[in-house]
């Protein structure tokens, strides 16, 4: 007899054993209804008779009511009336409610407290529990191990070895059902599966042979294909699932375990996904059922996490000469799980959930967006595997919709809706290129990343606008059918269906008119605007119906906002530089307008959205007007930087003034200064250079200008903090006036001073560049000081002190040899005798100039800076004119240098360190001797 007839009589000895969990578990819910009766009727039973045995056993309130002392009240008719003859009467569902057994006493309104559960002992853990694990455990290996040992020792036959596996699962399978059966019925406050289950080991034990017998029958000995391997297999790891509702838990997780382990351990020279994918579109489907019915959400989370690994076995045989099954098998297994996981894990719990309590939940979440990423990742592998068409478009435009009737319809699971977004974008992006590959060579990396068109166009275009709107529409209609979400979930449907029309537009633009300007998407970008617009004017119509749209005002601000966003892409893919960046500013003011006037909060952080665009283009790019014109002054420069600086002004004044300082006000208020810094700054090199704003040289009196700039600023915003006590203002003026500090220390003092960068000085003697790079910073500066002087920090102050003297110093070195050297003032440059005694003077003047400052106002500083010149002035007198100077300059040197010291000496001890002369201890007196007192 051939060896097969064997295996198949095991094979149908094992489907009748299995048929019959699976027969159970079809009965299972009238059984457990039934078991549930049963139980009742026990519980009202043993209620009944404590009850009416309550008066032969004594009520313990009975003494209580003995101690106290008789009243003359008489005995009423219900209280004549016995006990059991009264609830005689009652129905048996009053006796269910009845009062627990008279055994303890009960307080009224006093829930009776929770039976503690008995500690488990060593002993107790060892007989029930370890045993069985182990026991269980003994058994599987035995199987595997008796049918080694068979192989070993030749003691049958390959089909008679697989014979006797299948009967011994059966075998096993049978006993486990048999001692299930005996169990007594759980009491109602137990759980059944608080110790492992005999049966259930048994059971798993038999599933365990069952699955090594059938694979051994297949891979080993080749007497089933894979066809009949796959199906007995697949049947086995679901009918062990089936089972598991009868034996709890473990069983469960094995069955799935096998299931999805299954399709693996069958071999085929033409591999085939289709009958995998189907095959477990059903084995999830029992799961997530299952799970449903046992309340199991460990087997639901198992169940999804087999779909996804069996997606990215799927997807990992895209790239191979299979594309062509793999790709659309992939896209179909991930649609179906992600059906059935929006189903089983989002929609069917969350059906009772109200939308006060509609939050973000992680369970239903999940596997949802991690199918949205799997198939982000299988829509690149088939498109770089060559497998773009139709089915790719349709895949991706199913997986969007999956995603977003998901999140339309579980408010919990709002984040799936992002997810479809996500999806869309993604999808365009990912969109094949008509690129050549050489060609791809020749662009840069940012533009052969995004810059490249797509295949068919036209079909692109069509999926773009209908997964744009599509989604506009549903988010739309979400917040519109909305009556009190939380404002999280509120706010991601408001997102999406904001922002992804306005990503999938931007993608288009750059994929089809590669990032150049386009009328034509300008105008979509208009017409996307007039819907946002069209969305916040139904919202703001139906404010006033608060208790049908409490949303309306939220969704209002949103789209307002996207109106704004829209109608600045429109002009970014209308304009470029200058104008770009002026219709920005002015759409930020526009936005803040809009918000005031209608009190739309959101329109706010729009503005602070546009802020944040236009700040990130200047940090790109600073030149904003590349060909400002020739005139001075009122040029493009005022266009391109002086509108934005007043659009931005404008913007601030209005929202603080209509809501306070917040995040947006100081946007606002930081672009302003922004640009106003920009517009003067180039203005300045416009002026100096003859219109050439961005020219490479720099002279002096441009180095002081600017200078004099940054010093003006930091007094002007210095004063309007202090009236007005922003932060911007005050961060911004301690920084202006840092800068000034460090332009004047390195700059002026160092590469820009005409004495080392050998620029010459322009003007004449006494009025020339000299007076704007030095005199009138130093002058800002000891404004500057005062300003500031209470209103910042005390070295902020001193800084700018010694700043202004500094640069008063250099004035006077270098105007005086200015006057000796003329227009160049170069280090090289031989100096005469009179230029070093002139030196000499000049500085021992100012000196003198800071201590007569000092004595008036009181300034200790001033007469620390003017000893400081004083003693330069002494060594430079000592050491270089007494060397360098010749006849009577030398003479007139000393002399003119001890008489000021002299003077110098003579003002500290009589005005600044001036002491009261000492009185005598015996002061003379007038009175004669001997004279009365």
């Amino acid at each position: 007899m051939d060896d097969s007839f064997f295996v198949v009589l095991g094979l149908a000895a094992l489907i009748l054993v299995v048929l019959g969990p699976v027969t159970f578990f079809l009965t299972l819910g009238a059984r457990s209804r039934v078991s549930d009766l049963e139980q009742t009727v026990r519980r009202l039973e043993y209620r009944l008779r404590r009850f009416e045995e309550a008066p032969a056993e004594g009520h313990p309130n009975t003494a209580a009511t003995e101690a106290m002392p008789a009243t003359p009240a008489e005995p009423t008719e219900a209280a004549a009336t016995p006990p059991a003859a009264a609830d005689v009467a009652e129905p048996i569902e009053t006796l269910a409610e009845a009062a627990p057994p008279p055994t303890a006493p009960v307080e009224t309104g006093t829930a009776p407290p929770p039976r503690a559960r008995p500690s488990r002992s060593l002993e107790e853990s060892f007989g029930t529990r370890w045993t069985v694990w182990v026991g269980g455990l003994a058994l599987a290996l035995g199987a595997l191990l008796l049918v080694r040992y068979s192989i070993e020792a030749g003691l049958f036959g390959p089909a008679a070895r697989v014979a006797f596996g299948l009967i011994l699962a059966a075998a096993l399978i049978v006993a486990g059902e048999v001692l299930r059966r005996r169990e007594p019925p759980a009491e109602a406050t137990v759980s059944n599966f608080t110790k492992p289950s005999i049966p259930a080991m048994l059971t798993a034990a038999g599933t365990v042979a069952a699955f090594g017998a059938i694979y051994a029958a297949h891979a080993l000995y080749g007497f089933i294909g894979p066809a009949p391997a796959f199906i007995a297999l697949g049947v086995v790891g679901v009918a062990c699932m089936f089972a598991s509702a009868l034996h709890g838990p473990s069983l469960a997780g094995l069955g799935l375990i096998g299931a999805f382990v299954a399709p693996l351990l069958v071999d085929s020279d033409n591999p085939n996904p289709w009958p995998v994918v189907l095959y477990l579109a059903v084995l999830t489907a029992v799961a997530y059922g299952l799970a449903r019915l046992r309340l199991w959400l460990w087997l639901a989370i198992a169940a999804a996490v087999g779909a996804v690994l069996w997606g990215l076995v799927f997807a990992s045989q895209i790239g191979g000469s299979s594309a062509g099954q793999f790709f659309p098998a992939t896209m179909i297994h991930i649609i179906i799980q992600m059906a059935l996981a929006g189903y089983f894990l989002a929609w069917d719990p969350s059906r009772t959930t109200s939308e006060e309590d509609a939050r973000p939940d992680l369970i239903a979440v999940a596997a949802p967006v991690v199918f949205g990423l799997l198939a982000i990742g299988t829509l690149m592998e088939g498109s770089f595997a060559g497998q773009f068409g139709n089915g790719w478009v349709l895949f991706a435009a199913l997986a969007v919709a999956v995603l977003a009737a998901t999140g339309f319809l579980v408010a919990p699971a709002a984040a799936v809706f992002a997810a479809a977004g996500l999806l869309a974008i993604a999808t365009a992006r990912l969109w094949p290129a008509t690129i050549l590959p050489d060609a791809r060579a020749t662009l840069p990396d940012f533009a052969a990343d995004f810059f490249i068109g797509p295949v068919e166009p036209n079909l692109f275009v069509g999926f773009c606008i209908v997964t744009a709107l599509g989604l506009l529409a549903l988010g739309g209609w979400r917040m519109l059918i909305a009556r009190r979400l939380p404002v999280v979930t509120l706010s991601i449907y408001s997102a999406t269906a904001a922002l992804t029309p306005l990503a999938v537009l931007i993608v288009a633009w750059m994929r089809i008119a590669e990032g150049t300007r386009s009328f034509a998407f300008a105008a979509s970008a208009a017409a996307l605007a007039l819907i946002f617009v069209g969305a916040a004017t139904k919202f703001r119509d139906l404010e006033s119906r608060v208790d049908e749209t409490p949303n309306a005002r939220f969704a209002t601000g949103i789209f307002a906002s996207a109106a704004i966003a829209a109608l600045a892409l429109g002009f970014t893919f209308a304009l470029e530089g200058g104008a770009l960046v002026v219709a920005l500013a002015a759409a930020a003011l526009g936005a803040a307008y809009v918000g005031v006037k209608l009190e739309i909060p959101a329109l706010r952080w729009c503005v602070a959205g546009l802020g944040v665009i236009i700040a990130a283009r200047l940090a790109w790019e600073p030149r904003v007007i590349a060909q400002p014109g020739a005139t001075p002054i009122f040029n493009w420069l005022l266009y391109g930087y002086g509108a934005p600086a007043l659009a931005f002004g404008y913007a601030a004044r209005l929202m603080r003034r209509h809501g306070g300082e917040d995040t947006p006000v100081r946007v606002a208020q930081a672009l302003t200064i922004l640009f106003a810094a920009f517009l003067v700054f180039f203005e300045i090199r416009h002026l100096i250079n003859a219109g050439d704003a961005f020219a490479a040289s720099a002279p002096t009196i441009e180095q002081g200008l600017h200078a004099v700039a940054a010093f003006s600023f930091a007094i002007v915003l210095t004063k309007l903090d202090a009236a007005r006590s922003s932060i911007v203002f005050r961060f911004a003026s301690l920084g202006f006036g840092v800068l000034s500090f460090a332009y004047a220390v390195i700059g002026l003092g160092g590469f820009a001073n005409p004495y080392f960068s050998w620029q010459p000085v322009e003007g004449g003697a006494i009025f020339n560049a000299l007076l704007i790079a030095y005199l009138l910073p130093a002058v800002l500066a000891f404004i500057l000081s005062l300003v500031a002087n209470g209103v910042r920090p005390a070295w902020y102050v001193t800084t700018a002190r010694i700043v202004a003297i500094l640069l008063t110093f250099g004035y006077l070195t270098l105007e005086t040899r200015r006057l000796f050297q003329g227009p160049y003032l170069g280090l090289l440059r031989n100096t005469s005798g009179a230029e070093f005694y002139a030196y000499s003077a000049v500085w021992l003047a100012f000196g003198v100039v800071l201590l007569a400052w000092g004595l008036l106002r009181g300034s200790r500083e001033a007469r620390l800076a003017s000893a400081v010149f004083v003693a330069v002035s002494v060594l430079k007198v000592f050491i270089f004119d007494l060397a360098g100077l010749e006849g009577i300059l030398r003479a007139l040197s000393f002399i003119g240098l001890g008489a000021v010291l002299i003077g110098i000496g003579l003002v500290y001890q009589k005005l600044v360190f001036a002491r009261p002369a000492p009185r005598p201890e015996n002061p003379p007196s007038d009175r004669l001797p001997g004279a009365a007192p």
